[in-house]
């Protein structure tokens, strides 16, 4: 492994703490170092004739950010407690951030809950990393499923392939 890093996208949802904590075994099984990134929209771009954020919505935006972040490395920390994690917040659409992120490490992970749209259709975040991918990419199903889509609360609808241990995230 030429870069030992393992990117993993991160949004604060269900499905990309399945993904994190994946991740996060992949990347102790293989000795890399584990980059928890997530991208905010800081509203850099605009049209024209759009208005423009007020600072304070900003500041607001940027700090829900950074609590997503130090959430989700909380989590690969206390998950894996002698693994190296690096956070990264970036600014800007999430699939060109990650891609920028992940350029030339040895994963990028990301996580899907296509199965609770009950149509398994990707995300856009998903398609463009996929369509593009700056390194290989896996993408993790969320793990369990709501009452509302046929599972018990709590309960399991997908294993993992190739990890050994199903529970093992």
């Amino acid at each position: 492994m030429k870069d030992r890093r393992i990117v993993v996208g991160v949004d604060g949802t269900p499905g990309c703490e399945d993904a994190l904590l994946w991740a996060a075994g992949e990347a102790e099984r293989a000795g890399a170092r584990l980059v928890v990134a997530h991208a905010w929209d800081a509203g850099e771009r605009h049209a024209p004739y759009a208005p423009h954020a007020w600072p304070d919505d900003l500041r607001y935006r940027r700090s829900r950010a950074t609590a997503v972040l130090d959430r989700a490395v909380a989590l690969a920390r206390e998950a894996r407690p002698g693994l190296g994690v690096e956070r990264r917040l970036v600014a800007g659409r999430a699939e060109a951030a990650l891609t920028r992120v992940a350029r030339g490490a040895a994963l990028l992970v990301l996580g899907s809950a296509a199965h609770h749209a009950g149509d398994g259709r990707l995300g856009v975040v998903v398609l463009s990393c996929l369509r593009w991918p700056p390194c290989p990419v896996t993408v993790v199903p969320c793990r369990s499923v709501p009452a509302a889509h046929g599972g018990a609360p709590g309960g399991r609808l997908l294993e993992y392939a190739g990890a050994g241990d199903p529970e093992a995230p």
